[in-house]
């Protein structure tokens, strides 16, 4: 049986074809498309965020061992470094334009009762070299107000502390760069403090011709290290030193060719 459509029925039945495949277009546009766009996005949302758990728990795990090494040890090595103390006298010469005559070191352990009984103390020397030792008085009314703080010191904290002595004999040009010497030192990144300080002081100028003498003072410094972690040697702050000379004759060369010429 074969089927006739007129011109009109035809017209029709692709005009209907075409509005069915519109409307499923249509549908899997607005439908089936946003769904697998957000099921793709939350596939990668999950990727992204597993990835950032990585590398939090990696940051966690060396940010411990840095916080908890290096960075303490710059102010609290768990090796003397005198290398460093020795800088940073350099530092506080050059800053008050004071000039260190003699210098010598020791390591000891540090002692808590010692610690407590040098703090109040100063040495001064009179112009006519009597030397007078003032001890300052604590004051009652601080320790009545305050007598918790002295026990809240957990002693733990300072168990097994060693300390690098200096004993330094400094020259400045007047009280004021002694200070400033005094302040360079205490103030360095490294945990360092002033058990000590004796001085002379200058006779008085009668007349302008008169030129100041440098003042000449003792000081005694200290600085902490922490030597029952030496494992974590390796990650001491290093110091950053030019190379060697490598030379065989410490003098100059135009000395060295003026001094043959005299000859």
């Amino acid at each position: 049986m074969t089927l006739h459509f007129s011109r009109k029925q035809l017209t029709l039945l692709i005009l209907s074809t075409v509005v069915l495949l519109g409307l499923s277009y249509l549908a899997y546009f607005l439908l089936v498309t946003p769904v697998n766009q957000k099921i793709s996005q939350l596939e990668n949302s999950l990727k992204t965020e597993q990835r950032l758990l990585e590398l939090v728990s990696e940051k966690s795990t060396t940010e411990e061992a840095i916080v908890s090494s290096t960075e303490i040890q710059k102010k609290i090595p768990v090796i003397p470094l005198v290398e460093q103390i020795i800088l940073d006298i350099e530092r506080a010469e050059t800053l008050s334009e004071s000039k260190v005559t003699n210098m010598s070191y020791s390591e000891n352990e540090f002692i808590l009762d010692e610690e407590s009984q040098t703090e109040g103390q100063e040495e001064v020397t009179e112009p006519n070299d009597t030397t007078e030792t003032v001890e300052v008085a604590p004051d009652k009314t601080t320790q009545a107000e305050q007598p918790e703080e002295e026990n809240t010191f957990d002693p733990e904290l300072v168990d097994g502390l060693s300390l690098v002595t200096v004993t330094l004999s400094v020259e400045s040009p007047n009280y004021s760069e002694l200070e400033k010497f005094l302040s360079v030192v205490e103030h360095q990144t490294r945990i360092t403090k002033v058990d000590a300080l004796s001085f002379t002081g200058t006779s008085e100028l009668t007349s302008i011709e008169q030129v100041p003498a440098p003042l000449v003072y003792n000081v005694t410094i200290s600085s902490f290290y922490m030597p029952k972690y030496k494992d974590l040697a390796e990650e001491a702050p290093r110091l950053t030193v030019p190379p060697p000379g490598n030379k065989k004759n410490p003098l100059a060369t135009g000395l060295e060719n003026e001094s043959k010429d005299s000859q």
